[in-house]
Formats: structure tokens, sequence, C-alpha cells
């Protein structure tokens, strides 16, 4: 990005007029210089032979970038979103944040001041009182601490002026009852040598969402930042500046603003796979539902003096089509809104985040030809996010089936009569406070204290209810110490040591009320079988709630860089050589926890009483090792070279002011990981491989028409390895990895032809083809195929709510459930499990129509291989090309998520001179992205459609800069423009999550300047 400049032989902007510089054009219009440090040292961004987009601080204000997510409408092959969790995907071409886990790393590096940021806040951080922004796409490993796969941000902050005092205020207000307060202020110490520059910013508005339950404005905002920067210049040589910064932000910010499904009739899969609406999920696929039903509880006890007792305790039947409330069916779904923004709950979010950032970077220059650079960071982040798990109606209880304790009616009072006949009185009634305080409700667990086994509970609800909180905690230092040559001659060089050490920690929770109901019904009654545990103080099968732990994930990176420059013919052919060597060490303690076994009542501490349930034998968090452990524990290292070469030509040319060509060649890596939390007995891999790219680029940056025209093009290719992308499986995120080929070509132009006007446009094209890979479609297990039969794990157990696939061989050509041969000689050698197969409610061609040509609830994992395959079943995919998870399905070409073909931004500017030293100055912007898919499987319900998003200002300055005067609109059409998309587990009914950007707001901006 450039600005507009005077003549050579006046007087250039100076940052004291930042803020309102860029709506008052010179008398004589040249493209400014904007000076960037890419390569570690000073330059015009122009002569600089990478891909880069920069913009200064009055570009930022002129284009309304006030946030992460404002620079894809002004940077080519850029995309943005909130994701599932706490984090965000922030992709240049097609690479970003698509791992997912505690100790997954970014593929764009953000660096403030110079510091990587390893969980940079991209959703919550906002842009003010900036030097510049610089976005540099494509590989970065030879120039900056951190390496990056995809690109790097770098943000810089603006330093103090050590020799005249000034200040900014500016305060804005808008539609949502939106206001904002920014101001700074320039303080010299001693002149010349040391200043102080304070900056912040305040923020707030209502939701962009309303809950139509409550009329409650949903997803608002409410932040507050701080910085503060000392410069300090003892000597010519040297120069010291220390930046330290704080954010906090509390309101009801939603992860996800909105949750579609084509409702599932058959309640395998939830939701269908070919297709998103306002639907709901079918509860009946959902892991709470399942082990709340008749099927799941009688799996529990066969061959027990309780077998049967689901049925006895009149519990809900999945053969049954699921209940939903009469509004729910009502045209429209109310229970689900059409309109994007607008929700149906009974869970209100909450959304805390904190950050606290310092920086040291201190220059020296130690000889004439010799410069060292140390830069030390640290940074301490967390966020914390409570949200309803499916923001959606609640389905209400059955009374006649959840009936009221103090009158022993019902499914509890059937279960207080077995407790009172096995147990006595004293431990029936152990059980009876979950029902009496709130009649014909169920409670809801608290996050704490293990819920309501400890007694938190978080309230009584008389309908399905459920809430996830997200929540993570990191910390980084890290040291850098470079050093650059400035030799008259044909060679320098820049030499550099890097370490970093994070450590992060995270929880996953979901907490639901039909997950507390089975851990109070099957803790009580297992706890008849285990009277040394459970029968004086009864038991709850605990934690009744998912909890996916990373304790501690660790990161402790060292690296070498290093680049070479030889200059061939002196200011016209310059060859560029870099290498780097990298060592990473990652070391992961975590689990996952759901039902793990039977916990004493008021037990509070979740980790002593896991520790517990592992010495007596009821669980074993990770098998791999020889003794039973409370962590799965993995310990990594990975090393790595990589560099790039790079040649520049600056020809002479008559037709131009200014003219680079540049060839690159480079290689980028990003480390390997743990998945985050494995479930025992899944076979679920703990860990995923690195990555790595080699990029290839051409490209040329111009001056031209008397230095009022830049015209940037390039093409570039990738060749990527190893590529990480993550999918919900067995109740925990795993990451894969995948082969995949992107190329494209990206043009900037900045046009200023008069000093009133000023022109720019950027358009970029991401061609994105993945090899040959094979993975499964969580959406489809049976990936369409006649010869797989998709089950529904019915089953109490680890597979309990999960999706699992068997194959029909042998000519076999019937479903399990047609075959009563099959069935009864499964009832006869494997008695356990009570019951294999059986139809959906509609039958099991319900879903035929969709794509599941065969489909069934059961049992997954317990029947054995032997007795599968006499009768033409196996779990095994004769054809090689599936798993007992699914089929899988080759991926050969479908597109990178997230990565639209084309993307285009337009701007006009132009300014009024109204006399008297006033100006006006219109401004308009315009981007536009084609369709994109929201996963690599490229399902018709992957499908994101092209949307576009149209910005507008016009600002009143006043002479000399004192104060300006700004009307401003964003997403002037009011576009719900979905950003991305995620998909849940199986054992949430498969639905999806959309992410929405902005609606259309408005506002008045009043800045003075001092």
């Amino acid at each position: 990005m450039r600005t507009l400049r005077r003549n050579r032989r006046g007087l250039t902007f100076t940052g004291a007029l930042l803020l309102s510089s860029a709506f008052a054009a010179p008398a004589f219009a040249e493209i400014e210089e904007v000076v960037v440090t890419a390569q570690k040292r000073a330059e015009d961004v122009q002569t600089v032979p990478i891909s880069i987009t920069a913009f200064t601080g009055q570009d930022l204000q002129a284009r309304q970038i006030d946030q992460f997510k404002d620079l894809i409408f002004n940077t080519p092959n850029v995309s943005y979103t909130k994701d599932q969790f706490t984090g965000s995907d922030f992709q240049i071409r097609g690479i970003g944040y698509t791992a997912t886990g505690y100790d997954a790393e970014y593929g764009v590096a953000v660096h403030l001041d110079d510091v990587y940021l390893y969980t940079p806040p991209l959703a919550e951080a906002t842009f003010y009182d900036l030097d510049r922004i610089e976005v540099l796409r494509g590989p970065q490993s030879t120039l900056y601490g951190r390496g990056a796969t995809g690109g790097t941000v770098n943000i810089i902050t603006t330093k103090p002026e050590l020799d005249q005092f000034h200040a900014d205020l500016e305060g804005s207000i808008g539609n949502y009852d939106s206001r904002e307060v920014r101001g700074m202020v320039n303080l010299p110490v001693l002149d010349g040598q040391l200043g102080v520059r304070l900056a912040g910013d305040w923020f707030q508005r209502d939701g962009f969402v309303t809950n139509e339950l409550d009329g409650r404005d949903l997803d608002g905002r409410n932040t507050l930042s701080f910085r503060a920067s000392v410069r300090w210049e003892p000597t010519t040589s040297t120069t010291i500046d220390l930046v330290g910064a704080v954010e906090h932000e509390g309101d009801n910010r939603m992860r996800s603003q909105k949750q579609y499904c084509t409702s599932d009739p058959s309640g395998i899969l939830g939701c269908l796979p070919d297709s998103i609406s306002n639907g709901l999920t079918n509860p009946n696929s959902t892991l709470p539902s399942v082990a709340s039903s008749v099927q799941g509880l009688n799996s529990a006890f066969v061959g027990t003096p309780l077998a049967g007792l689901g049925s006895a305790l009149g519990l809900f039947d999945m053969r049954q089509p699921a209940q939903l409330p009469s509004l729910c069916q009502q045209p429209g779904n109310p229970c689900n809104p059409s309109d994007p923004r607008k929700v149906y709950t009974d869970f209100n979010p909450q959304y805390k985040a904190n950050d606290l950032f310092y920086a040291l970077n201190w220059h020296q220059r130690l000889s004439s030809w010799l410069d060292a650079t140390l830069v030390g960071g640290w940074d301490q982040n967390n966020v914390w996010s409570q949200e309803s798990f499916t923001n959606s109606a609640s389905v209400p209880f059955d009374q006649d089936r959840l009936g009221n304790w103090g009158a022993f009616t019902g499914a509890e009072g059937a279960l207080h009569a077995v407790l009172l006949n096995a147990g006595g009185p004293a431990y029936a009634n152990l059980f009876a406070p979950y029902f009496t305080t709130a009649p014909g409700s169920l409670p809801l667990s608290g996050i704490k204290n293990l819920g309501i086994t400890g007694g938190n509970i978080l309230k009584y609800v008389p309908g399905v209810t459920a809430y996830d909180q997200s929540d993570a905690q990191s910390q980084q230092q890290s040291l850098e110490l470079r050093f650059n040559t400035n030799f008259d001659g044909p060679v320098n060089f820049l030499l550099a040591g890097y370490y970093l050490r994070t450590v992060t920690k995270g929880d996953y929770f979901v907490n639901a009320s039909t997950e507390d109901y089975p851990g109070i019904v099957l803790g009580s009654l297992n706890g008849l079988n285990a009277p040394q545990l459970c029968f004086s103080t009864g038991c709850i099968l605990s934690p009744s709630f998912y909890h996916n732990v990373g304790d501690e994930d660790t990161l402790v990176s060292k690296a070498v860089f290093g680049e070479v420059y030889y200059n061939i013919i002196p200011d016209e052919l310059k060859l560029t050589g870099g290498l780097r060597w990298t060592e990473d060490e990652k070391f992961q303690r975590g689990r996952i926890e759901l039902f793990s076994g039977l916990v004493p009542i008021d037990t509070t501490n979740e980790k002593e009483a896991m520790q517990a349930l592992v010495e007596q034998g009821q669980v074993d968090f990770d098998q791999s090792n020889p003794e039973p452990s409370i962590w799965q524990v993995n310990r990594v290292t990975f090393n790595k070279l990589t560099g790039r070469a790079v040649i520049d030509w600056t020809p002479k040319l008559d037709f131009t002011d200014a003219t680079l060509i540049y060839a690159s060649y480079a290689r980028g890596y990003k480390a390997g990981g743990f998945n985050p939390g494995i479930q025992p007995g899944l076979g679920v891999p703990s860990n995923y491989l690195p990555e790595s790219v080699d990029a290839f680029e051409l490209g040329t940056k111009n001056t031209l028409l008397g230095n009022t025209l830049q015209a940037n093009l390039d093409v570039w290719y990738y060749d990527y390895k190893d590529l990480q992308v993550s999918a919900i499986e067995n109740n925990t995120s795993v990451n894969q990895n995948i082969n995949a080929k992107l190329w494209g070509v990206e043009g900037e132009f900045f046009w200023v032809p008069t000093t009133n006007w000023q022109f720019n446009l950027s358009f970029g094209t991401t061609h994105s083809e993945i090899g040959n890979s094979e993975l499964v479609d969580n959406r489809n297990p049976t990936a369409g195929r006649n010869d797989v039969v998709l089950i529904k794990d019915a089953t109490l157990g680890n597979n309990v709510g999960q999706n699992c696939v068997i194959y029909l061989i042998d000519g076999q050509t019937v479903t399990p459930a047609d075959n009563a041969v099959f069935q009864a000689y499964i009832d006869q050698n494997v008695p356990s499990l009570g019951g294999v197969f059986f139809d959906p409610p509609g039958g099991s061609s319900i879903l035929a129509a969709h794509g599941v040509a065969h489909s069934n609830f059961g049992t997954c994992a317990a029947i054995p291989e032997t007795l599968l395959q006499p009768f033409g079943y196996s779990r095994i995919d004769p054809t090689g090309h599936g798993s007992a998870s699914g089929a899988f399905v080759n991926l050969r070409g479908n597109q990178l998520q997230n990565t639209p073909d084309f993307t285009i931004s337009v701007g006009a500017q132009y300014t009024f001179e109204l006399g008297g030293g006033y100006t006006l100055v219109p401004r308009a912007d315009y981007y536009w992205q084609t369709s994109m898919f929201g996963r690599i499987f490229n399902d018709a319900a992957d499908k994101i459609d092209a949307w576009g998003v149209g910005n507008a200002q016009v600002t009143l300055n006043a002479p000399e800069t004192m104060w300006y005067v700004t009307a401003w609109a964003k997403n002037i059409f009011n576009k719900d423009n979905i950003t991305g998309e995620y998909l849940a587990s199986s054992t949430s009914g498969l639905y999806t999550n959309a992410f929405i950007g902005d609606p259309r707001t408005y506002g008045l901006t009043a800045g003075v300047h001092f």
C-alpha cells in the first residue's frame, strides 16, 4: 500500500499526521515510499523480492482495517474465519491453522514488534496506533525466529518520538449501540534521547445475534487494550525499545453464530450428509440419548441380575422416532430460525480473554560494517468461553419417564425401588437429591469439582440442555540475536540464533443433562456390584461430562538461520541464499474423560478421582505404557533443514520509473504434534507428522507514469507434503496428513492519476488440488458404497454413540438387521451383547436416498471378527480402502478448505478542496470472493457460496489536521457471509457450525490532534 506525497521538492507528510493524512491529497501527486523491515533491514517495499502487502497507519484507517479479519478485504489470497474452539484461522494462499490441538501451530506466523506470538489473539486484538502492518506471502524460514509455511504478518507499533509532544484522541458511535475511544500521548522525557508513548483503545457494542427465547442480544463486544512504549537512544549507535501491552475482553461473544442441519429421520447420523438447512439434529444420534436409552442400559447389564433394567425403567427406545417440541414442528422451525442472526437457546454465552505482552528490541551499531539486534519477548494469553452446545431449542423431558422422586413415579420411581430393595433406604436416599430439588427436572453439571459428583450442580433443567466450555492458557519466552553486515563490497550476510519456549494448557468440556442422567443411573446401579467402593457413599459413573484435558504441552524450539547477499551486478542483479536449521522438542500430557469409572459421591478433586480409578483398575489412560497411567504422555523431537534462494534484477527500462523482477525458491516447515487427548481403546493415533512445502515464485514490481502508478504481479506454485488437516473422530480432534499442490496469480495496483484521485485494485487466484490421499468422510462413513453398512453403536462402552462400518463380503447382499440367523448366532455365542442390530425408526433403508445404502443401530467393536466373516461380514475392507471407522474417500483433485479460487478488492478515493484548508474525502471499497468449501471432502453440504463486502466512508478534515469527522459504513449491503464451517462429531449428531461475518454497521468517528 502506498500513500500520496508532495513533489520531491516539497514536504512529505510526517508520522504526526498519521490519523488523517490519508484524506488530504497534496498539490503534486507522487506515491510515497513505504519502508518495511521484512528482510530485517529498512527497505522500500518495492525493492523487496517477496510478495508483500504493506499498510501504513493511515492506510489502516482509510480502509477501515480495525482487526485481523479486515485484512482479507485488502490483501490478495487471504482468508479468515473463527474456529470451533478458542482460536481462529488466518490463511494465506490456502495455508493456515488447519490442525486442531493444544500444540497445533499456525501456518501463518504473527509477529508483534519482531516477537513471534505462539498463540496470537487473532479474534480479540484491535489495531490502534500502529506504524504499519506487513503481510508476507509464502514460506518464511531464513529471516524470522520462528519459521512459517504460509506466510508472516508483522505488526509494528508506533514508537515514541524523542523531540516533540503530541497526542491524538478519537471517539466513535454507531449502530448496535457501539462506542469506541482511542487515544495516544507522545511524551519526550530527555530531548533527543528518551521518549514515552502511551496508547489505548476501548470498544463496546451490543450483540449481532438475537436469542428468540428471551430477547437478549448475543455476540457482543467489550474490549480494552493499553500499550506503553519507551525508546532510549543514549548514543547514535544504540536504540533500545521497550513495549508492554495488555488486552482484556469480557462479553458474550459467540464462537459460532449458527448451527445448520438437515435432520436425519433415522437418527443414525443425526444430520443428512448431502445438505444443510436450519433443521435440528435428531437427538437419537447423540451419545447422551444412546447412553440413556433402553438399549444402552440393557447392554450394560446383560448376564447380571439387573438384565433388562432399561426396559423395566421405561427408558426411551431408540427404535422410536425422536420427540421434538411442538414449537419446533411449526413452519420455519422457530427452534432454529432461518435467519442466521437469530437463535433459540436456553444457555447464553460468556467469553473472557486476557493477553499480557512485553518486548525488548535492542539495536546496536557495533562497527561501520556490523549491526547487532537483540529481541526478547514474553507473552501470556488466556481465553475462556462457554456457549450452548447446539444453539437451538431444548427438547423437554417426557414426564411419564422422568418422574418425580417425591412421588416415586416413572423411571426414577422404578430406579428408587431397585436401590431400596438392593441397597436399603440409606443407599436409595443418597440419590434422591438429584431429583427432588426440581420435580420433573434433571441436574446439569457445572464445570468444577467433577460436576454433580462433587455437588456442583449448575442448575436443574426440564429439558435436554447442553453447553460446552473451551479454555486455553499459554505462556511463552523467546530470545533472538542477529547480526547484519553492511560491507561496501558485493557480499553481505545476516546470521541469527533463536530460542523459544512455550507452555500451554487447555480444557474442552461438554456438559449435558442427558449425560448426567446415565451417570446417576449407571453409577448407582453399578455401585451395588461394588459395595467396597460405593455401598455406603453411593457412586456416580463419573465424570458425567466430556472433558478433553490438555494438562501440559510444551515446545522448546532452537534455530540457527542466516542469509548471504551477493550483488552480481551492483544495483542491478543480486543473488540471495539462505539456510535454517530447526530443532523442535514437544511434550504433551493429557487425557479424555467421560464415564471413566465409579466415583463416590462428594468426590471433588478430578485428578485424585482419576488416580483412584487407575489404581482400582477401572481405567487406563495410556495403554501404550506397561503400567496403568493417569495421563497419556508423549514426547517427540523434530529436526529440519530449510532455506531459500532468490535472484532479483532491477533493469533500467525506458517505459518504467523503477522495475524489480525476481524469482525465488523456498522450503517451509511446520512441526508435527499430538492429537488432543485420546479415549482409551479407540485406536486413534497419538501424533501427526510435520508438514513441508516447496514454494516457487516469479514476480515483478513496477513504478510507472511518473511515479503515479504501481503495478505488482507474481505467479507462484506450492508442492505440499504432509499438510496437517483435522476432523472429529472418536470424540477427539484427529489430525492427519495429506499432500497437495497449489498455484496462482496475484496482482496489486495503486494509481494516483491526479492530486485528488486514488484508485487501488488487488486480486488473487488460488488453485488448490489435493493429491492421492484417502481419509474417512465423517458426514458419510460409507462413502456411498453399497457394500458398506453404517452402524450407530448403542452398546455402552468406549464406542457408545460412535459411528462405525462393517463390510459385506462373499456375496452377502442383505443388511445385518435382515439376517435373523446371524442375530440368533451372535445371541448364542456372545450373550453379553444383549442384541446386536436393530432397525432405526422408518427402517434401515431410510438413508439410502441420501447416499447411505445400509444403516442400523447396534454394536461396533464387540463382535469378534471370527464370528462376522462366516456370515459374510467383516470389519476389514476387502478392497483395502477402508477401516472400521469408515470407507476411505479419495481426495484427489479436491480443494483445500476455506480457499476460494478468486478474490478481488477495489477501492477509490477523491479529495474535494473546500477552501480555507478544509477537505472532504469520500472513499469506497468492495471485496468479493468466489465460492469455497468448508472441508476438504468438498461434499455438497461443505459448499460455502460466493460473497462480497462493500465499505464506504466520507471524512471532513480541518486545516492542519487539527480535527476530522468521518461518517462510515461497513458491509453496506448487509450480507450474511459465511466465513467458515465446522463439522461436529458423530456422537453429537454431525451438525455444522457456521461462522458468520459482521452485519452492516455504521456510525460517526471524530478525532482531534494536539
